[in-house]
């Protein structure tokens, strides 16, 4: 049996998708030869030994609808038979030597036996990788997946799900709305769990791709999300989407994020906290964020000519508790949205500058980079006094001529050297030419000299 476990595991193993979803080395699988007709054959062989079958139910059963091409019924019997599967079957299931299920005095080993959930990735993940691209069956099989990601707790694999997910459902043909976007709400989540960055990068790709609608539901998820980190996320992009949730608190929490605008934030706080998503948002890290976002306005949007602001001022001017202050600039700061200096010793914040870019400022077209335009205009200035230089040079030296600089000098004296250099070249081929015409002439002279001087010879000789 185990000779047959690792023959049946030989090809498996090897299969470049099954390398996306489960662990590269598996001890056993049930696959043969990645044929999904065997592979479900050899299941029911291990179901019926295990239930001691007397008609071997289930492998005549898979059989008949083998041939029968049922696959939704096959996705059917197999979502039954996991659960047995699950609950009874071990390692030792796959050995020669193994425990009778049904052995009262084996009852208590039973309850501590358990299927290694990298033995179930690998048989579930064959079942998906055998299914039809097209099939909706493998929005149930990749779920299953997922379900075992999720309950087991197997870290660095949703990572590479979430990288083909949007490639597999966009080629699945009349899936379940609802099923794929909860798959998709799950994927996120346990990403967000192992790796929050990425995971946010993930289901922005969803929503971009516009190949997997997402409902309601998964929206606001996705958004509660991003509300509730510590990292403060630009949301803007994504505002033709905040209606789609559904919950008219919900979009106006949203909007009210875009914008920054803590005031009106804090004055409906009550409402967010009595509304349905709010068991889903983390209002500490929400709140330390708004006041982050909104001394970000502040500082942008501030006319005064000195570039120093004491954090009692801001306190006061929006109604933060000054021990906060410093920790919310410090935020800002290291998220790379404001460039400044803090001072403990005078409790003031030096801002050199601004990231015009960054969330509740890039929307707002009526703020102006003063520390940009300064940086501009100076040096605008610094160049229209060096044309102010050159022109005064050339007044002085009017009437008199002004070389031009080495390096023109230089590029057109081997401009001259080559011309030069090409006539010369030029008129000592002509000179060859002539030359050669001048001594073929010459021989063709003397050779008719030669032949008159031979015939008056001949005459004389004659006479």
């Amino acid at each position: 049996m185990e000779e047959q476990q690792q023959q049946h595991s030989s090809s498996t193993a090897q299969d470049s998708t099954s390398q996306h979803l489960a662990p590269s080395t598996m001890a056993f699988t049930i696959v043969i030869d990645n044929d999904l007709h065997f592979s479900l054959l050899e299941l029911a062989a291990i179901l019926d030994l295990e239930l001691k079958s007397q008609d071997h139910h289930y492998k005549p059963l898979f059989q008949k609808l083998l041939d029968e091409k049922k696959t939704d019924e096959i996705v059917q019997q197999l979502a039954e038979v996991q659960k047995y599967f699950l609950r009874s079957f071990s390692k030792k299931s796959f050995e020669p030597a193994h425990i009778d299920p049904h052995s009262p005095e084996n009852a208590d080993v039973l309850a501590s036996l358990e299927v290694p959930a990298d033995v179930i990735l690998v048989c579930l993940t064959n079942i998906f990788n055998s299914l039809p691209v097209s099939s909706a069956a493998r929005v149930d099989a990749l779920a299953a997946i997922v379900n075992i990601v999720v309950s087991k707790k197997v870290s660095g694999t949703i990572g590479n799900i979430a990288k083909h997910t949007v490639e597999w459902l966009s080629a699945v043909e009349g899936a379940d709305a609802a099923k794929v976007a909860g798959l998709v709400t799950a994927i996120f989540n346990q990403y967000v769990a192992e790796d929050e960055q990425n995971a946010i990068r993930f289901l922005q790709g969803v929503i971009a791709s516009y190949k997997i609608p997402l409902d309601s539901a998964a929206l606001v998820n996705f958004f509660a999300k991003l509300l509730s980190s510590t990292d403060i996320y630009d949301i803007s992009k994504y505002e033709n989407a905040f209606d789609s949730t559904n919950d008219a608190s919900f979009s106006k929490l949203l909007k009210l994020y875009v914008i920054g605008d803590n005031k009106s934030y804090s004055a409906a706080k009550q409402e967010f906290l009595s509304a349905s998503f709010a068991s889903q948002i983390n209002f500490a890290n929400l709140d330390s964020n708004f006041q982050s976002l909104a001394i970000l306005n502040y500082l942008a949007s501030s006319v005064s000519d000195s570039n120093s602001f004491s954090y009692n001022t801001i306190a006061q001017d929006l109604s933060i508790p000054i021990e906060d202050v410093e920790l919310k600039l410090i935020t800002l700061i290291s998220q790379g949205l404001i460039a400044g200096k803090l001072s403990q010793s005078t409790g003031s914040v030096v801002l050199n500058s601004i990231n015009y870019s960054a969330p509740s400022l890039s929307s707002k077209t009526d703020l102006v980079n003063w520390n940009e335009i300064d940086t501009l205009l100076g040096s605008w200035s610094e160049n229209v006094a060096n044309l102010q230089s050159i022109v005064q040079t050339l007044i002085v030296k009017r009437g008199k001529r002004v070389n031009a600089p080495p390096v023109i000098m230089s590029f057109h004296q081997q401009k001259l050297e080559a011309k030069e250099a090409r006539e010369k070249k030029a008129q000592q081929a002509n000179n060859s030419e002539a030359s050669t015409a001048t001594t073929d002439a010459a021989e063709t002279v003397a050779s008719s000299d030669g032949a008159e001087t031979e015939a008056e010879a001949e005459k004389v000789e004659a006479a």
